[in-house]
């Protein structure tokens, strides 16, 4: 008799049951199984070799608040800023005050223009600041935050011209 299953390049169910019955004991504790060739990434060893790879963090995220005198704490920040570092500036919290919500944001406005760094807006009320430290790049078209400008792999001008 012809085997249907052979013949259409099909695993024959009969024969997959009988391999599933020979396996044996079957493992539930999750992780590599005695006698598999794969790494276990959470061995100490690991960790570390990717610990010793890695490098550490230069630049930080700065988040800074009014205190409680309704002032924006902004002593310092211009030398973080010229390191890298990006600071995000909350007024929300001056909702109930918009004078002396635009005096902050004026004084943040002030140190952008000395530090000769843009503001950026997250927000539609402009209660959430932005300011992208030294060596960083923001696209306001993609709305993408980075560090490196990326290469252009070909150049459209060149392109444009080649086709008239």
């Amino acid at each position: 008799m012809v085997n249907l299953f052979r013949l259409l390049g099909l695993p024959n169910p009969n024969s997959a049951e009988r391999k599933r019955s020979s396996l044996g004991k079957l493992f539930v504790d999750p992780g590599p199984k005695p006698g598999n060739k794969f790494h276990d990434l959470g061995e100490l060893r690991w960790a570390e070799r990717t610990g010793r790879m890695t490098q550490r963090p230069s630049r930080r995220v700065i988040y800074i608040k009014p205190d409680e005198l309704h002032r924006v704490p902004l002593e310092g920040l211009e030398q973080n800023l010229s390191l890298g570092d990006m600071a995000i500036i909350d007024l929300s919290q001056l909702n109930h005050m918009p004078s002396q919500q635009s005096v902050c944001a004026r004084r943040v406005q002030d140190l952008g223009n000395a530090s000769r760094l843009p503001i950026f807006a997250l927000n539609e009320d402009d209660t959430l600041l932005m300011i992208a430290g030294a060596m960083m790049r923001v696209d306001t078209h993609k709305h993408r935050l980075g560090s490196e400008a990326p290469t252009p792999l070909i150049n459209e001008g060149a392109i444009n011209h080649d086709l008239n």
